[in-house]
């Protein structure tokens, strides 16, 4: 699961990933440079990296990455996906937090698709900042365009068994998705197919929630990812 590019003053635009170890432990990937340095992958992929201890994030899953360690080696195979994060699914983020937990998955119910449009203040204030970020590439990075941000606050609401919520969505795909629907279909048409695939489609066929804690504040959490995943019974094991 990869979270939105932020611009970052030492790494000039930065990701944080969600991943999960060989052995089905969360890790927490960062900084990943995703458009600059090479290391780009797929949501399902499998990789390899090089990581040490981070002084400042003392979250238990997460992982300094070393720049240029990432490595694809592979792809899960979709028969295994559903098998490689049902165990880490817990009931609620409360239930996540009594096992030591910063990053988990919960299969939400009520899903709501919630958008709101940004001020034109906004926007350019968060344009600018990637303008920035871009400008402070490295001698051999290669140039990329800088980031455009979503001129709308995209959230969910939902329920678990602690009650309802509503997040923020920090997931870099939706944010994607956005962008490729409303080139073809415009905006509001867009956002309204948005709202029939995650609220109708999804919800029946199955959903997933990845979230995670943010450094700062370690009991708030943040909506990183949404995984469409079959519900009902299932085998659990990979081999």
């Amino acid at each position: 699961m990869k979270a939105l590019p932020r611009p970052s003053s030492g790494y000039s635009e930065t990701v944080c990933c969600a991943a999960i170890s060989e052995s089905g432990e969360w890790k927490r990937l960062y900084p990943v440079r995703y458009r600059h340095a090479g290391e780009a992958f797929s949501r399902w992929d499998i990789v390899n990296f090089q990581a040490i201890a981070s002084s400042r994030d003392k979250r238990v899953e997460s992982c300094r990455i070393v720049e240029g360690s990432i490595a694809k080696v592979g792809e899960t195979p979709a028969k295994y996906r559903r098998q490689l994060i049902e165990p880490l699914i817990t009931s609620s983020t409360d239930e996540a937090t009594a096992l030591g937990r910063s990053l988990t998955a919960i299969r939400p119910s009520s899903v709501r698709f919630v958008h709101r449009k940004k001020s034109e203040s906004q926007v350019a204030a968060e344009r600018q900042a990637y303008v920035r970020a871009a400008a402070q590439l490295d001698i051999l990075d290669e140039h990329v365009d800088p980031f455009t941000p979503t001129p709308y606050h995209l959230a969910f609401s939902f329920e678990d068994v602690a009650g309802k919520h509503t997040f923020q969505c920090g997931d870099w795909e939706t944010h994607a998705t956005f962008w490729k629907w409303s080139k073809k279909y415009g905006a509001q048409d867009a956002l309204a197919r948005m709202k029939q695939k995650f609220e109708i489609d999804y919800s029946r066929d199955g959903v997933v929630f990845v979230l995670g804690t943010i450094a700062k504040r370690p009991t708030q959490w943040t909506l990183l990812g949404i995984v469409r995943l079959d519900d009902g019974p299932y085998q659990p094991s990979l081999f």
